[in-house]
């Protein structure tokens, strides 16, 4: 049994909570929280569960063997290398930090303590991720040449929200891991060659926020993937990929319960399969089973894979160049 604590109480940790309720070898034991009426919301809703105002009591608290980080961005990498210090296996909210830099950090940490870590990208664990991946591998739609995944949504939040603040708002930041790794895991990590990207910003508060990007990543094999994310306005989120023989419509791709091929002959078909509880599920139960095993990290989704990523994201942001 994995006994789990949750620090950051918003609405993920809400979900991520009653996802871990599906999960018979896991059980929440413990939560901490900065704001009062988030912290009462467990202590009502969780009788059971401990409820710590300081994250440095959760660490130290024994009964807990893994810790799910739901905080704003830029807490990321601090609290994550406090756990594992700490001998906690963590499970960190994407994206794992703000830069590969401190990505770096956490992963040596995570070595030295011979302590798991995962970033928590749902996608590779929704069962029909895996089907998508063998329908294309048979060729059905030819040789990929395009792929476009988008994630745009305008978020209901006032200009407290993280996604305002200078260090760590912005839509690249939230959202676009979901279509970078949407796309490194369709091309099976093909070789990237050039990365073009254009970024609108807006100012709130003085504050300038980039509220939406697109980029087009050119891989080896004469492949492009067109990818874009924003919190300024809805988008349909679905990701076309086109062949030499047709196209495959995935709506919400980044947890994909249904996928729609069009032929260039003009056959077509469709096929559902639906998720295993919820999108968290798949997640969480990776963890437990790679602790069961004694591993550090998971063979599904590995530390290089959030660091390609990061390195994507970095580039979008004018950090560093992808290289």
């Amino acid at each position: 049994m994995v006994r789990w604590g949750i620090i950051g109480l918003g609405n993920i940790a809400k979900r991520f909570a009653k996802s871990l309720e599906y999960e018979k070898y896991g059980k929440l034991v413990a939560v901490a929280g900065k704001t009062e009426n988030k912290r009462m919301y467990f202590k009502e809703a969780y009788k059971d569960v401990k409820v710590y105002e300081s994250y440095d009591e959760l660490f130290n608290d024994q009964d807990i063997d893994a810790v799910y980080i739901a905080l704003p961005h830029r807490f990321h990498a601090k609290w994550s290398i406090r756990g594992l210090n700490k001998g906690k296996a963590i499970l960190c909210e994407k994206p794992s930090t703000l830069n590969s830099s401190e990505l770096d950090g956490i992963l040596k940490c995570a070595k030295r303590n011979k302590t798991f870590y995962m970033e928590a990208m749902k996608t590779p664990f929704v069962p029909m991720f895996d089907l998508i991946k063998d329908v294309l591998k048979s060729g059905v739609i030819g040789d990929i040449k395009c792929i476009y995944a988008g994630f745009c949504s305008k978020p209901n939040v006032d200009k407290n929200s993280y996604l305002y603040n200078k260090e760590d708002g912005g839509a690249v930041l939230d959202v676009a891991s979901y279509p970078i790794a949407f796309v490194l895991r369709i091309l099976n990590d093909k070789k990237i060659l050039s990365i073009n990207k254009k970024i609108k910003k807006k100012k709130f508060d003085e504050v300038s926020i980039d509220v939406h990007f697109e980029a087009s990543i050119k891989f080896e094999g004469d492949v492009t993937a067109n990818i874009e994310g924003g919190i300024d306005g809805e988008k349909e989120r679905t990701a076309i990929i086109e062949g030499t023989l047709g196209k495959m419509y995935i709506p919400i791709f980044n947890r994909p319960e249904s996928y729609k091929v069009i032929l260039n002959d003009g056959r077509e078909y469709e096929e559902k399969l639906s998720l295993i509880n919820d999108d968290m599920y798949g997640e969480i139960h990776e963890v437990h089973k790679c602790l069961a095993l004694g591993k550090i990290e998971s063979d599904i989704f590995t530390w290089n894979n959030s660091i390609e990523i990061l390195k994507i994201i970095d580039h979008i942001r004018d950090i560093n160049k992808y290289s």
